[in-house]
Parts: C-alpha cells; structure tokens; sequence
C-alpha cells in the first residue's frame, strides 16, 4: 500500500508512541487523525488486509512488539477505521 505523505505522516504519527496500542485517548485521537488524513488523501475505499500489513510493517520499523494482542488491535482498528469511511461517505461528510 502506497500512501500519500500526509498519510504516511499521521500514521507515523499515531504508532510513534510505545502505547499506540493503549487506547488511550491521545492515541485514539492520533489514530482518528490518521482516519481523517486518510480520507482525504485517499477517499473512503480501504484495502483492509494491505492497511493491515502497512501498519504491522510501520509498527515493526519503529521498533515495537508485534505479538498476538497487537494483531487483534490492527484487527480491530482497521475495522473501525473502514466502518468510519463509511459513515462518513453515507453521511456525505
């Protein structure tokens, strides 16, 4: 998956900080902003399986452990990101 630099920049971003699988809510918030950049880089089509790889990949350049529980969080998370594209698209925002 290619993404534009802004993108990339948010999703750097957002798995920058050791608890970026936390749900803390200053990492929800780096994450919404990444949903966000993302939409507007790239609309609201999302290839789950290639954002999954991109961020394993991200998160692993970055030094951090990526074990079971941190699967089913990119799991979880690209979900919710697909389904708030399609909020957002449903609801012409």
């Amino acid at each position: 998956m290619q993404l534009k630099p802004d993108t990339e920049a948010a999703l750097n971003d957002w798995l920058g900080t050791s608890t970026w699988d936390s749900k803390h809510r200053l990492d929800m918030e780096r994450f919404y902003k990444f949903v966000d950049q993302y939409r507007r880089d790239h609309g609201f089509g999302i290839d789950e399986q290639d954002l999954r790889d991109r961020i394993k990949a991200a998160v692993k350049a970055k030094g951090h452990r990526v074990g079971r529980q941190q699967e089913d969080m990119i799991q979880d998370l690209v979900s919710l990101a697909y389904r708030i594209l399609a909020f957002l698209k449903a609801t012409g925002r």
